[in-house]
């Protein structure tokens, strides 16, 4: 009887110990992708088969965000997409299926997708400033500047908790203690909220900010915004300083 049970073990156990050999195999050239990015998927097949290879890829709710079309060619494919689009709309983890002949015939992969890179023009006395954000669970609806408080509120529309990461120009905005660099204040609904600045150069400040489901208004106060000259400003300055001048010279004329 135990030499039974131990034939029957030696049997049963390599079993156990198979894994199931696809006829292919897929995998993407990196983990994480941005709005824009270029994106290799490949793979291999054992068996060459007269049919395309169907690529589909699904976001983190399941939904289908690119349909594709590959041919194998002696046993390896490869084919390049571009990220991002109208359909990209959530940030996660997405999944990337493929089927070669039939749906027995398929394999998976997954990368993360973080999101896309907007640009927002912001007119200030005439002057347009571009600031980038990258927002997830959420769109942005304006940005509005205020030169009085020195400020911008961003109004969003959060589809949960979330976070943005925005990039101001120095020369729209900045947080200055004398010359060197200071921390702005960050506002959601009126209320200071924590951030993390995640890089600073001698052009721009990213703020990484995160909100609420609730939060419909950020706002970020500095100590400066836009030069303290704009191009309306400067003008006026220019016809007052000529007016001045017109001034003075006629009347030193009427003395002579």
């Amino acid at each position: 009887m135990i030499l039974m049970i131990l034939a029957v073990s030696v049997g049963i156990t390599p079993a156990f110990a198979q894994t199931s050999n696809s006829s292919i195999t897929v995998s993407a050239d990196k983990s994480v992708y941005s709005d824009g990015d270029q994106m290799t998927i490949s793979g291999t097949v054992s068996t060459q088969l007269n049919v395309p290879i169907s690529i589909v890829v699904r976001d983190p709710l399941g939904n289908i965000v690119l349909l594709g079309q590959v041919s194998p060619n002696q046993g390896t494919y490869s084919t390049l997409v571009t990220v991002g689009g109208s359909l990209w709309t959530a940030t996660g983890t997405y999944e990337i299926d493929v089927t070669y002949g039939s749906k027995d015939n398929t394999a998976k992969t997954t990368f993360q997708f973080t999101g896309s890179l907007s640009t927002t023009p912001i007119v200030i006395e005439g002057q347009i400033y571009n600031a980038t954000y990258k927002i997830t669970n959420g769109k942005v609806l304006g940005i509005i500047p205020d030169t009085s408080t020195k400020s911008i509120t961003i109004r969003i529309e959060p589809t949960g908790n979330g976070m943005i990461s925005i990039t101001l120009p120095r020369s729209l905005m900045d947080a200055k203690n004398n010359i060197q660099d200071s921390q702005f204040i960050v506002q959601s609904n009126g209320i200071p909220t924590p951030f993390n600045e995640t890089r600073t150069d001698t052009a721009s400040r990213t703020l990484a900010i995160p909100f609420g489901s609730n939060v419909t208004q950020i706002t970020i106060i500095g100590t400066q915004i836009v030069p303290e000259f704009g191009p309306v400003a400067l003008l006026i300055l220019t016809i007052a300083m000529m007016s001045i001048i017109l001034y003075f010279r006629t009347n030193m004329r009427i003395k002579v």
